[in-house]
């Protein structure tokens, strides 16, 4: 009669998971973002660079929960997984750069 959306053990990890590369993220953004302040030249244009992917990666995460939580997992497990892949690279290069 009523449509729900699945709440399948599935679901609930893609959310859980989405919860965290949401705060991997933000951290990044900020890590990235605040390297920028108080330098110029083409180093700086490089850290924007990836303090955008953050955004854009954080971006990919609440979309794809969203759409997790209203009904179209496909799409939002592979907007989670690229949000993850996109939060690992970012942590490769901000430890290679610490």
């Amino acid at each position: 009669m009523f449509y729900r959306p699945r709440n399948g053990k599935v679901d609930a990890i893609a959310k859980t998971l989405a919860a965290a590369c949401g705060v991997a993220h933000v951290s990044f953004f900020t890590l990235f973002a605040w390297r920028i302040v108080g330098r110029w030249g083409a180093g700086s244009v490089a850290w924007a660079a990836l303090a955008l992917v953050a955004l854009l990666g954080l971006g990919a995460n609440a979309a794809g929960y969203y759409l997790v939580k209203n009904g179209a997992r496909k799409w939002g497990l592979w907007a989670i997984s690229a949000s993850t892949a996109t939060a690992g690279v970012l942590l490769a290069i901000a430890t290679v750069t610490a």
